[in-house]
């Protein structure tokens, strides 16, 4: 359902302008990631059955993804559109497949906020794992590995992925008050940080896949997740 209120619309935009210029003044994003992070946005207002909740998601999204990434002690390069279109491609899709398919709109939308939880618990384990004082492990084999190692987790890692889980959870119980469809969003957070993680070490390390198309895979399988048991309510 879009928003019609032009007076609502119009703050909304306005916020994105604002949204967009402090991230590129910033660099926090570049000039195409701020683009594709805006048609993301849109698209929220645009197709998602509830486009303030949906918007709201995407937006923190970004936010405590960016306030993680600019910890201190940790280098932090401008986002690209590439950085963005791992993180987001997925849920972009899923709102476009609500417009296509609007009869399966509530599950579409449980797959958009299975993809964010997974996209922002991705980041905060990588991000927030950066400072465990243990070594990481590689997730297919549990030998200890360099910080930094595609494939690389640290139990702080895990707990920062389950908090963006709750994250979005909290924002899909607020529109919905689904128990169980909140429950699978938050477990998707889970899912698709460690299916990251897994492609990450097994084909990212040995170079037969980028980073984005590893984000993607992750973002996607959360997204994927929520579907496929989602079709058991």
């Amino acid at each position: 359902m879009a928003i019609n209120d032009p007076l609502e619309l119009g703050i909304i935009l306005v916020f994105l302008l604002v949204f967009s210029l402090f991230s590129y003044r910033k660099k926090l994003l570049d000039f195409e990631g701020v683009l594709i992070a805006n048609a993301v946005g849109l698209a929220a207002i645009t197709f998602g059955p509830n486009p303030m909740i949906d918007l709201g998601s995407v937006v923190v999204f970004f936010v405590i993804g960016e306030i993680a990434s600019n910890l201190p002690k940790k280098k932090h390069e401008k986002r690209n559109i590439m950085n963005v279109i791992g993180n987001s491609l997925p849920a972009l899709v899923m709102l476009i497949l609500i417009l296509i398919f609007p009869e399966h709109a509530i599950l579409l939308e449980l797959g958009f906020f299975g993809a964010i939880s997974a996209a922002l618990a991705d980041t905060l384990s990588s991000e927030i794992g950066y400072y465990s004082k243990k070594m990481p492990v590689m997730i297919t084999n549990f030998k200890p590995v360099k910080k930094g190692t595609d494939g690389g987790v640290t139990l702080v890692g895990e707990a920062a992925a389950l908090f963006g889980g709750i994250v979005i959870a909290i924002l899909y119980f607020s529109a919905y008050q689904n128990v169980f469809g909140t429950i699978l969003v938050l477990l998707a957070g889970l899912v698709g940080s460690n299916i990251d993680s897994v492609f990450g070490g097994l084909f990212e390390t040995k170079h037969l896949l980028d980073k984005t198309q590893v984000n993607i895979i992750g973002s996607a399988s959360g997204a994927v997740f929520c579907i496929l048991l989602g079709l058991l309510i």
